[in-house]
């Protein structure tokens, strides 16, 4: 079985198969387990997603599909304290601000690290990735096998988010901030995650794994493993048992 892709919540881990989707979770002192059939992706993502450079905002568009009601509440929320702030003061929020759009990144790469590292979700993500490498090895699911594993992993999208950092980094010093510096440093990061050319791959990997060490994963309780095991176990069963039929 092929593994397509995890992901940690505040109390859960999700796996993507073959054909499936699997998500455990831990409430109540118990773990929940649910294994639906994979979603596929719209014709127009497909598309977008063979074209170099172009591709990388396929991804973006799936998370404003799978997300759009989040989406929508930010959108709804930023309108609101515009309305509101621009109805009682000279103040208005379509008006650039001049800040330093690299400080700008920094600070929320840093904000939404220490609040992964601080929550359950730290600890979800570790456990994550410690199971899909003791899956990746053929070891059997043990907490003993899943112990052994490090906390981060090579795959994982930090690295995807450390290499447009990285391009973003230079596209800056060369052309100062800008939302069009941004989508082409997204653009080239992705090209560069999915390619993984070996010397530029190599840095961004070191860069990759200590923020996934430092910020976005913690050392996961036996609970935290268990979940992860359940949610890959239920997967594998799942898509075997398809292949079987």
């Amino acid at each position: 079985m092929k593994i397509y892709g995890g992901r940690a919540g505040f109390n859960s881990v999700s796996f993507t198969g073959d054909r499936y989707h699997s998500v455990a979770r831990f409430k109540g002192g118990e773990i929940t387990t649910e294994v639906d059939q994979r979603k596929e992706n719209l014709k127009i993502t497909k598309i977008l997603s063979k074209i170099p450079f172009i591709r990388s905002f396929s991804i973006l568009l799936d998370m404003v599909i799978e997300y759009w009601k989040r989406f929508l509440f930010m959108t709804i929320a930023l309108f609101l304290i515009r309305f509101i702030i621009g109805g009682k003061s000279n103040f208005d929020l379509s008006h650039p601000i001049p800040i330093n759009g690299l400080v700008i990144l920094c600070s929320i790469l840093v904000i939404v690290g220490l609040i992964i590292k601080l929550t359950p979700i730290g600890k979800y993500h570790a456990a994550e990735h410690m199971v899909d490498s003791t899956y990746e090895k053929g070891l059997d699911l043990t907490l003993e096998h899943v112990k052994r594993q490090s906390r981060v992993h090579k795959d994982c999208g930090t690295n995807l988010v450390m290499s447009v950092f990285i391009s973003y980094f230079i596209l800056f010093i060369l052309y100062g901030h800008g939302l069009w510096v941004f989508l082409v440093s997204w653009s080239i990061g992705y090209e560069i995650w999915k390619k993984e050319p070996k010397l530029i791959w190599s840095l961004v990997l070191i860069i990759g794994k200590a923020a996934q060490y430092l910020l976005f994963t913690s050392k996961p309780e036996k609970q935290h493993l268990l979940v992860a095991i359940e949610a890959l176990t239920k997967l594998e069963e799942k898509e075997l048992a398809n292949k079987t039929n």
